[in-house]
């Protein structure tokens, strides 16, 4: 009966204790996905102080585990005597699992884009040239979400092309597709999947111009001040920013983050009659 009471006065708070922990686990851990992000943009300006012809890296992180888990079991040893005698015992646990999941950018459309923008925070004026452009343009139109407002903006205008062109080839040569080259940089009436993929495509363009420099500083080891905020090296190459670089780093980050997602896998639409199509232009 003793042990009953016993087990019972220790087990009560032990479901309060693992909420608890839990939150301050959670915490923890959601914590250290800026200075994760932080660290390898850091690293990799090292990297490109090194070697400016280098091969950018980047993680992005797609999901975290949290998980605390307590347990208590409880016994008694018997010693059979004479005189017979017992003494209860009481075990516990408690399990902790934290941890991040990553998938590492290995497309080279994106590694190209990074490389320019790592490129660019050193001071280079590089730019996107038009076959990397072009080819990026014609990665984004297989990704393209068909909403509601861009299918009916689709069916108004074909309309509009079928009644102002009897003719299909006038048609088709009065109007500029996702499925011409370099539709992003020719001028004329272009589709809206077209618009569309040139938007996007000039606001990366606008991402990458944008990136400044003179927000961090090159050194070595031995250079680096006590008072450096965030600091990253690459063999013998350092790279910190100090506190008047801070607001320029997390700008940089998100752009890093935003060139690192571009390019997403591209869905296989299937057809009930088991046609395999991906969405197009025209419909």
């Amino acid at each position: 009966m003793r042990m009953i009471i016993l087990a019972l006065i220790i087990l009560a708070p032990i479901a309060g204790c693992t909420s608890e922990a839990l939150r301050r686990r959670t915490v923890d851990q959601g914590s250290t996905l800026p200075q994760l992000q932080y660290q390898q943009v850091l690293d990799n300006l090292a990297l490109f102080s090194a070697n400016p012809s280098a091969l950018p890296w980047h993680i992005n992180v797609r999901e975290g585990t949290t998980q605390i888990t307590d347990s208590v079991s409880g016994g008694a040893a018997v010693e059979l005597g004479p005189p017979p005698d017992w003494l209860p015992q009481l075990f516990g646990s408690r399990t902790v699992v934290a941890q991040w999941g990553g998938a590492p950018v290995i497309d080279p459309l994106e590694l190209r884009l990074l490389g320019i923008a790592y490129r660019r925070a050193h001071g280079s004026p590089e730019m996107p040239g038009p076959e990397l452009i072009n080819e990026l343009a014609h990665e984004l139109k297989n990704q393209a979400a068909i909403n509601s407002d861009l299918r009916d903006e689709s069916e108004l205008f074909y309309e509009y092309l079928s009644q102002k062109h009897q003719d299909y080839v006038q048609a088709d040569a009065a109007v500029i597709t996702v499925n011409d080259d370099s539709f992003t940089s020719r001028e004329g009436v272009k589709s809206p999947l077209a618009r569309d993929v040139s938007r996007q495509v000039a606001r990366i363009e606008r991402e990458l111009a944008s990136i400044g420099t003179g927000w961090f500083h090159v050194g070595r080891k031995r250079d680096v001040p006590r008072d450096a905020c965030y600091v990253g090296n690459y063999c013998d190459c350092w790279v910190w920013v100090t506190a008047d670089g801070r607001e320029q780093l997390t700008e940089f980050t998100l752009s890093a983050m935003k060139l690192s997602t571009l390019i997403k896998e591209t869905q296989t639409l299937i057809s009930p009659g088991s046609v395999k199509f991906s969405p197009g232009d025209r419909g």
